[in-house]
């Protein structure tokens, strides 16, 4: 009877276990899936991504390929090319095709390394000797095998060498770990960066000692079972394996399909810390929105948001190699393309990869049987090319670090007929101004959409008087670049009062006094701004108020399209012993705002109490870049020629203060830096060494023939500017300052920094560069001021 008892104990727990072994592998559904605008998403620009994949196939020897891209949990394209199996048949490729992972498998590995270390089994900054006696008791005069670190491990930096000749062979864990500690080093472990299969199996026989477990297992138990990866395991088997895309290199070889296909994990009966995972995309999607999620998938927590925070920042020291713990972040292997700073993946030798983007909150999974082919393929250029399409698809724009905006365009190329508030004025016929006795504050920039512009149109109106003109910096018809002496319009004898002499005192010289405004009952001010805080006419704007507040004249204000849109907002705000005439008002650098809404922020929130009224703009949304307007570009000042120079503006006009050029007296102002000292070579290399979005640089030389060093030929880099959505132009300018400094110290000291004070906003972000702060962390420092921002502008939008 007790014997029964036990036999049918038995049996019900071990239909339990199977019932349980059951849900383990029926897995989770696949992320669902949306239209790509759903998810801000440009359909025509997405769909490029798809027609490359699709070309490479059919024309550049890629036998197949599946991708997958996906944003907040969303699949928005999924799709099979080509062939799974090219001979000794063809076998066509298939959305669910399993994929040999190759070096994939280094991610897992680190994840299962990590959550030992949640659970303080292992130490980052510990002796892989503690968990490995082979590193212990080897002979090594040196000493350095002792001195290996797992922390070394994760970042290729133990000094091991790439790999070894293992094809064909056979190993244990044990043999292997032994090989490894005993072979020869390259450099001492922690001075530099080199890829190595020889760190991660090491780090593969860490997790087996410390666990209990093989990695197999240990890897199934703690990430494929509670992700619901059905599809995904070392040593596939059945009809997983028959799923698998071939990876033989060679029509005389048996086919390669379902076994592993790096020789070392061969070797260790293909599973290795290295490679021999092998899974499909929507396996690996699971896997990639965990680590969006900080660390939690279907209700499954795999590591905690703080463990995938430190995986996937900088964790190795090393110049051009920047690598977290498994992932690549930006070493000569990413294949980050375009997408931003602090996105992260890796690749496989076989054609797979993966890249993930907290920012946009988005992944791509790219796999392909590239050592099918015959010759194999190098994806590298494939890969960072969809990376950069996919970057260049997001709908919705940059609001600074780690902010999107929900607002989306139909289209990128989207164009309509703005009409600004002088187009309605005149629209109008003047109508709100007849009777008045009218000042006008305008430069050459004050045009309707034929070029007529507002002097004269309303001079040749009889139902409007006008009294007087007022002229901001670089004068009535923009064309100064210096201080201007108040005169007369030659065109219509009226009186023209600066606005910008700085031979006046610093009460007077920016300001209309009592004596001006005589006789004037309305102030018309229709000047374009430039959307940046440090550009004085929105200075001149506030003043102003200020003036007519006080002698009790209306303000008409004719609104201008924000030429950088209304949603990109960066930079730290303005404090008080910051401010001057380049510095009016508590903002960020690039502000975000039209001229219109300026003004009611600025009498609103400094109790200016000007009767003012803004004349909208139809038409106008926040996304719209300048050249979506319809509207024809005018110079809004003498070094403001184009679009481009206007993006980046806000970057490199923070340097103005310093011992360089930044182009003025050059046929490309701002888009240029330089001086006689600098070595342009070095500065181009550092620059471009740190992937900045949207821009790249070149090597320069060039003679201003005005301004700072004229006449001298000057060293330095070209900023080319190559997609203004993807460009964050106030973090261009901080790197800008950084390369500087650390390049050129003699030159760029504490004290010549803290002349950026002004157009920067506080004196502690220059003393930050001067001390070597990362770019990262100044940039990181400014969130809550973008966010204070953001919170106080919303009273004052017109536009949607």
């Amino acid at each position: 009877m007790f014997a029964l008892r036990r036999f049918f104990v038995f049996v019900l727990l071990w239909f339990v276990q199977g019932a349980h072994a059951a849900r383990e592998f029926a897995g989770t559904p696949p992320l669902p899936t949306k239209e790509p605008q759903e998810e801000r998403f440009l359909p025509e620009r997405l769909s490029v991504a798809d027609e490359v994949v699709k070309d490479a196939v059919e024309h550049k020897n890629v036998p197949g390929a599946v991708l997958l891209i996906a944003r907040d949990g969303n699949v928005v394209l999924r799709k099979a090319y080509g062939f799974a199996g090219a001979r000794p048949q063809t076998r066509a490729m298939r959305e669910d095709t399993v994929f040999d992972l190759a070096s994939l498998t280094k991610l897992f590995t680190a994840t299962a390394a990590m959550r030992l270390l949640e659970e303080g089994k292992i130490a980052l900054d510990a002796p892989v000797a503690n968990y490995l006696p082979a590193f212990k008791n080897v002979a090594d005069a040196t000493g350095e095998r002792a001195q290996i670190t797992i922390r070394h491990l994760m970042t290729h930096s133990a000094g091991f060498p790439a790999g070894g000749a293992y094809a064909g062979k056979t190993r244990t864990v044990a043999q292997i770990t032994e090989e490894i500690a005993a072979s020869p080093h390259k450099y001492a472990p922690g001075t530099q960066f080199l890829y190595s299969d020889f760190s991660f199996i090491t780090l593969g026989a860490v997790i087996e000692a410390v666990s209990g477990q093989t990695l197999d297992a240990y890897c199934h138990d703690i990430i494929f079972a509670p992700l619901g990866m059905k599809d995904t395991a070392f040593r596939p088997q059945g009809e997983l394996a028959q799923r698998a895309a071939s990876t033989s290199p060679d029509a005389d070889l048996p086919e390669l399909r379902g076994k592993v296909h790096d020789p070392t994990a061969a070797a260790l009966n293909g599973v290795a810390g290295s490679a021999g995972i092998f899974s499909t995309a929507d396996d690996l999607a699971k896997f990639c929105q965990m680590f969006l999620n900080g660390g939690e998938y279907g209700g499954a927590r795999i590591l905690k948001p703080e463990t995938v925070a430190l995986m996937t920042s900088k964790q190795s020291p090393f110049a051009g190699s920047a690598r977290g713990l498994g992932f690549d972040l930006d070493s000569p292997y990413s294949i980050r393309g375009a997408l931003p700073p602090g996105s992260f993946g890796h690749t496989g030798f076989t054609g797979t990869s993966l890249w993930i983007d907290p920012l946009t909150k988005s992944f791509i999974v790219l796999l392909a049987n590239g050592v099918h082919g015959k010759p194999p393929v190098v994806l590298t250029p494939l890969r960072r090319m969809v990376s950069s399409i996919v970057a260049a698809s997001f709908a919705d724009l940059s609001l600074g670090p780690g902010r999107l905006s929900s607002t989306l365009p139909k289209s990128l190329e989207e164009s309509v007929q703005v009409q600004t508030g002088l187009d309605v004025l005149m629209a109008e016929n003047f109508k709100r101004l007849e009777g008045k006795k009218v000042g006008i504050v305008c430069n050459h920039t004050a045009v309707d959409r034929k070029g007529n512009h507002l002097v004269d149109s309303v001079f040749a109106n009889k139902n409007v008087s006008i009294v007087a003109l007022f002229s901001p910096e670089h004068g009535i018809r923009g064309a100064l670049d210096e201080s201007i002496k108040s005169s007369t319009d030659e065109k219509t004898g009226l009186k023209i009062y600066s606005l910008y002499d700085t031979g006046l005192t610093p009460e007077t010289r920016y300001r209309a006094t009592p004596e001006m405004l005589t006789g004037i009952d309305t102030l018309v001010f229709d000047v374009q701004d430039i959307g940046v805080r440090y550009y004085t006419y929105i200075s001149t704007l506030g003043y102003l108020l200020e003036s007519a507040a006080k002698n009790k004249i209306k303000v008409l204000v004719l609104d201008r399209p924000n030429p950088l849109g209304g949603l990109t907002v960066e930079g730290p705000l303005l404090n008080a012993e910051s401010a001057s005439f380049i510095g009016y008002h508590t903002m960020p650098i690039s502000h975000g705002m039209t001229i219109g809404e300026l003004a009611l922020m600025f009498n609103a929130e400094r109790k200016i109490g000007a009767d003012i009224e803004v004349v909208k703009m139809p038409n106008w949304n926040r996304r719209l870049l300048f050249d979506q307007t319809g509207m024809t570009w005018v110079n809004p000042s003498p070094n403001i020629r184009n679009v481009r120079q206007a993006a980046i503006y806000p970057g490199v006009g923070i340097l103005e203060g310093m011992p360089i050029s930044v182009g003025r007296g050059t046929d490309a102002p701002f888009e240029v830096i330089g001086a006689p000292w600098m070595d342009g070579v070095a500065l181009a290399e550092n620059l471009n060494a740190r992937r900045l979005a949207g821009v790249s640089f070149a090597p320069t030389r060039f003679t201003p023939v005005s301004s700072k060093f004229k006449n001298e030929e000057c060293s330095g880099v070209q900023i080319m500017l190559w997609d203004r959505r993807l460009c964050r132009p106030t973090e261009l300018g901080i790197h800008l300052a950084d390369a500087l400094a650390r390049l050129f110290p003699e030159k760029m000291d504490a004290k010549t920094l803290e002349i950026m004070h002004r157009w920067i906003g506080n004196k502690t972000i220059p003393a930050q560069i001067a001390q070597g702060t990362p770019p990262e962390e100044i940039i990181a420092s400014w969130s809550k001021d973008v966010d204070a921002w953001l919170a106080r502008r919303k009273a004052f939008l017109l536009y949607s």
